[in-house]
């Protein structure tokens, strides 16, 4: 079936990313059917992404190998596609996570695996190798945020802020000068305060003031 023949379903949004299904024991047990299944997720993957969107996942594609009835001995098995689009919905029985409602949207088709040849394992080992260009290395204490800007963290010893001495401004030195000239005058009215009253005890004791 082709697109023209589901007109009136609803269609996957360009851009988005399928989710695949591989149903069927020959998907991992079969190495012809597990290069296949690379293939098929190497052709409709699309561009690597780190994250995806919930809203984004509106189709799925789903293949299935069965053996055909009434087929010879030997035959190969068929493989169906069918494709669906996926609406996610409020969960009847409440909880946060939506619920997947499926509906055919195609294209959907049959096809078999009829011819294969592999490479030898050398070759193949070759074929699969990725440059190292292509491989990022990792670097410690650098991400990247969601605008593409490169962030670091710096990890210090601990500091003594207290002890640290920087370039003081006019205005704080200004200050710190009137601090000083405010305590040494509480100081001093302090001190005269006390003085007196050790003159008025002496002179309550003995009749007279020192000189």
């Amino acid at each position: 079936k082709s697109l023209a023949d589901s007109a009136g379903c609803p269609k996957k949004r360009i851009g988005s990313k399928p989710m695949m299904l591989f149903v069927g024991d020959r998907w991992h047990l079969n190495p012809e059917y597990r290069r296949l299944q690379n293939l098929l997720i190497d052709f409709h993957r699309g561009d690597p992404v780190d994250k995806i969107v919930m809203s984004g996942l509106d189709h799925i594609m789903v293949f299935t190998t069965a053996d055909e009835p009434n087929a010879a001995e030997g035959s190969k098995p068929i493989i169906h596609q069918r494709v669906y689009y996926c609406k996610l919905k409020k969960n009847p029985n409440g909880g946060r996570t939506p619920v997947p409602f499926l509906n055919p949207s195609g294209p959907d088709m049959d096809f078999y695996v009829r011819r294969t040849e592999f490479a030898t394992r050398d070759i193949w080992n070759i074929a699969i190798k990725q440059p190292g260009a292509n491989k990022k290395k990792k670097v410690k204490n650098f991400s990247t945020n969601m605008f593409g800007e490169t962030i670091g963290r710096l990890h210090l010893e601990k500091q003594e802020i207290e002890k640290m001495g920087g370039k003081k401004g006019k205005a704080l030195k200004l200050a710190e000068k009137i601090e000083k000239e405010e305590q040494g005058a509480q100081l001093e009215s302090e001190l005269g305060k006390e003085q007196g009253e050790l003159q008025a005890e002496f002179k309550q004791a003995y009749g007279f003031t020192e000189s």
